[in-house]
């Protein structure tokens, strides 16, 4: 099998460079043609990944984090000469690794191993448009509060490690302020006031929270879960269950289903993507059903 795999090796605070050395290793002892990239800068991966024989290879296969396989999966749909998408393999070695958990990936070796077992499943890819550019994600899109998390967040992860977005959770709860919001869903349009909101393919974001339980990778639609405006105390109380799941129970959450969805924001609000910080409201999201097949844990 030829594999052209993407890593970086800032993932995980370093991990990246460590650990990429040993799961190329481990791919090419089991007889595959490896063929590596080391992305030296922010967005590189998509720039690597845009430009290479896609037809030429068996298997794409992200190193990472999040970030790296949002800008990988980004790079593959981009690529103008591909004809038919190569399953796409994820190898975590990130902080968080959100998506991959939702695939049975939670170390290094459970990316490889799910590689070499060669079990694959189609997956839904949500994609959104913003200033005018299409972008695709797999993960989770999120703004308001997520975005100011993960903004402080990624300063804290040195100091916090995982624990470094509950901690700027707490920061950003205690500064927020809602915004107003129009949201259209499947074209019926809803008005309120927000703390935050998120769109979700799949369960997990920042690491350990899961911000949508009900969510299916594969089902053909996205859940937008809104927290609505309400007293800093209150969203405090509820941080806890968004670990367990538990928050949709919460009278000031509110969940949307759907596969178009159409958002603006009074002020504009600044975009997180898969823990990227860029894009602004006005949104638009729409899901493209099992647009790509990706390398799952097999059932043990």
């Amino acid at each position: 099998m030829k594999i052209q795999l993407v890593y970086n090796p800032h993932s995980g605070g370093g991990r990246g460079e460590e650990l990429a050395p040993l799961a190329i290793k481990a791919l090419i002892d089991a007889g595959h043609d490896v063929i590596d990239h080391e992305t030296q800068y922010h967005d590189h991966a998509t720039e690597i990944v845009k430009h290479l024989d896609l037809n030429d290879c068996d298997t794409l296969v992200s190193v990472g984090g999040d970030g790296t396989m949002y800008e990988v999966l980004n790079g593959m749909i981009k690529n103008e000469k591909v004809k038919n998408y190569p399953p796409l393999g994820i190898i975590p070695v990130g902080t968080g690794n959100s998506f991959s958990q939702d695939i049975g990936m939670k170390t290094w070796r459970d990316g490889v191993k799910a590689i070499l077992k060669g079990k694959k499943k189609a997956v839904d890819v949500m994609k959104f448009n913003t200033e005018g550019d299409d972008y695709y994600s797999i993960n989770c899109i999120g703004l308001g509060l997520p975005t100011d998390v993960c903004i402080n967040g990624i300063k804290y992860k040195k100091v916090f490690g995982k624990s470094a977005y509950t901690v700027s959770a707490l920061v950003e709860i205690m500064r927020y302020k809602s915004f107003h919001t129009k949201l259209e869903v499947d074209g019926i349009l809803h008005e309120f006031d927000a703390a935050l909101a998120n769109f979700s393919n799949s369960t997990i974001f920042g690491g350990n929270m899961i911000i949508s339980p009900n969510s299916v990778i594969d089902d053909g639609l996205i859940e937008l879960i809104i927290l609505n405006n309400c007293k800093k105390g209150e969203i405090i109380k509820a941080l806890p269950t968004l670990y367990t799941g538990k928050h949709l129970s919460n009278p000031h959450i509110k969940v949307y289903q759907g596969k178009h969805f159409k958002v603006e924001t009074f002020p504009e609000k600044t975009l997180n993507p898969e823990g990227e910080i860029f894009g602004v409201t006005p949104l638009e999201v729409s899901v493209l059903p099992k647009k790509i097949e990706m390398f799952v844990k097999e059932t043990e």
